[in-house]
């Protein structure tokens, strides 16, 4: 019976097999286990690594990491791209890696990939290794429980999929932020196609930049003289947090990775709370579970989207 959940795994990589094969003539390819060998970042870049997984014929499929992998290394951060049926050594050069020069690891899989992606994540952590960032392109429902040495996960998945569809849960003792971005109402993307959009790409390389940047910053300055006092600043985001939202067609995809709670006015309609804390009032409905047409009680705490950078204003 333990070896069940295992069986389960293998047919229903092999169903996935098929039905890739059939969407898009992949019977010729031959699938390598080793790594293909992609230019690394000129020096000066950000601290930090990228590991992109690709999935379980990602060497047809997964081929947009490619391009998303240059434009992360335009960025300034090292990035390169993996195969997923090599997880232990890849895991062992992470760990290397990590103990040779401690910088922020990102880690990013799709469909198949992003479950091995959060397999990785599990053995660094039983080698008290954080992972800074995560991002899942539709991994499957089989996918593991993110571990709690993860800060956060940012998960583009389409719901409804059939051959993806996982939405990120976190595991036990997890302490980051899971922002869940359900694409199933973008018609212009699909499981085979999420990995190859420019506009995935760029805001999946502007959030990993914008993040490293902000935590390799250094400190302000301590305050001087007699009378300075220290100044205690508290963090406004929520954590843990498990955020989800859909985002509906024809407004701009945004990725959030955090988000800070704040209390609706008496007389104030949602509209109007959307525009004075400054976010989407379609993304605070989603993320509240506020139906079409229904109006949150007054005096309500809600959540409120937020990125890097934002603040609490």
């Amino acid at each position: 019976m333990r070896r069940r959940p295992v069986v389960i795994s293998s047919i229903r990589h092999a169903v996935v097999g098929l039905a890739l094969t059939m969407l898009g003539a992949c019977s010729s390819a031959v699938v390598d286990s080793v790594t293909q060998p992609v230019p690394r970042a000129p020096a000066g870049s950000v601290p930090g690594h990228v590991y992109l997984l690709r999935g379980l014929v990602g060497e047809v499929f997964s081929l947009g990491f490619y391009d998303l992998a240059a434009k992360i290394r335009e960025r300034g951060i090292d990035a390169g791209v993996y195969s997923m049926y090599a997880p232990g050594s890849l895991t062992d050069e992470i760990i290397q890696s990590y103990r040779r020069a401690p910088a922020p690891i990102v880690l990013i899989g799709h469909s198949s990939g992003g479950d091995v992606a959060i397999g990785i994540a599990e053995r660094l952590k039983t080698a008290n290794i954080p992972v800074a960032i995560m991002f899942g392109f539709d991994p499957t429902p089989i996918a593991g429980r993110v571990p709690d040495n993860v800060q956060l996960f940012i998960n583009l998945y389409q719901k409804t999929n059939l051959i993806g569809g996982g939405e990120a849960r976190p595991g036990s003792g997890f302490r980051g932020r899971i922002v869940n971005v359900d694409l199933r109402e973008r018609r212009e993307i699909i499981h085979i196609t999420l990995d190859k959009s420019p506009v995935i790409h760029a805001l999946v390389a502007d959030k990993i930049a914008a993040i490293l940047r902000e935590s390799a910053a250094p400190p302000p300055p301590p305050a001087r003289g007699r009378k300075a006092k220290a100044v205690v600043r508290t963090d406004p985001r929520v954590v843990p947090l498990t955020m989800r939202y859909v985002v509906p067609p024809g407004v701009p995809i945004v990725l959030w990775d955090s988000a800070i709670r704040a209390t609706i006015g008496a007389d104030e309609t949602l509209e109007q709370f959307a525009s004075r804390v400054n976010a989407p009032g379609w993304a605070i409905a989603s993320i509240n579970n506020i139906g079409a047409g229904d109006a949150p009680a007054p005096g309500a705490s809600l959540l409120v989207p937020r990125s890097t950078g934002d603040g609490d204003r």
